[in-house]
């Protein structure tokens, strides 16, 4: 669920009648607006960004990748692609839009917000169940299979691509100019978020699976791991920060 203003907003795309995006009030859950979607299972949350001039809801899957007003339902563009299924949130940097999605299609697209339909590139990557990073004219990705990428974001020009390992669900994230990603196996990589080349500033195990996405509050990173398998297995939440730190 995404929160804008007074309303919270979900969506639920599945293959069957009543496939929706919807607001709701939220001191009352009273419903303000709903717009139908494709009748196509997809799994992507929406994202409110500033682009082009004024708040969009973005949200890629169904084949298309679309933006709404988020105060009204409202459609306000739609542009083919980048799959039928997607898993990411979508992203931005200026005025470009980017989405990425790996069912059945592989592709990473980049669209001007601005209505007018441009596909500014694409390329055959994908980042299926991790949404991408923005920063600073820089796109990255970590991909399914493990592998990090780092993109010109403007112009989708490749700075280099590097294998982590894999596979990979969790979503990097981005603290102090460091890039920090998960990969399925417990691993914890940081690397730097520039362009000149890939550079790793640590490598960490926590645990011997990982598939929650990092999250960072103040000046702390909280990670989900898990050890053992069946009956054994046991999930155990980190706090990680400075030494000090209060």
């Amino acid at each position: 669920p995404l929160i804008y203003k007074e309303t919270v907003i979900v969506a639920s795309e599945y293959d069957g009648e009543g496939s929706s995006i919807t607001a709701f009030r939220r001191e009352t859950g009273d419903e303000v607006w709903r717009t139908p979607r494709p009748r196509m299972t997809s799994y992507s949350s929406p994202i409110i960004a500033n682009v082009a001039g004024r708040d969009q809801l973005l949200i890629s899957g169904c084949g298309k990748t679309t933006s709404y007003d988020p105060a009204s339902g409202k459609q306000l563009w739609q542009v083919e692609g980048p799959s039928k299924a997607t898993c990411g949130t979508m992203v931005w940097d200026g005025d470009l839009v980017f989405a990425s999605g790996g069912y059945p299609e592989k592709n990473t697209i980049a669209i001007r917000a601005d209505g007018s339909g441009e596909v500014v590139w694409r390329n055959g990557e994908k980042s299926y169940e991790q949404s991408m990073l923005a920063h600073d004219g820089l796109l990255f990705a970590v991909n399914d299979t493990g592998i990090a990428i780092c993109w010109d974001a403007q112009t989708g020009r490749l700075h280099w691509k590097e294998r982590l390992s894999g596979p990979v669900s969790a979503s990097p994230i981005l603290a102090g100019g460091n890039v920090y990603a998960a990969d399925e196996k417990g691993n914890f990589y940081v690397f730097r978020a520039d362009a000149d080349k890939f550079t790793l500033v640590a490598r960490n195990r926590l645990g011997e699976e990982s598939f929650a996405s990092p999250t960072i509050v103040g000046d702390r990173i909280y990670l989900r791991v898990a050890n053992g398998s069946g009956d054994q297995r046991r999930e155990t939440l980190y706090c990680i920060g400075s030494v000090g730190a209060e």
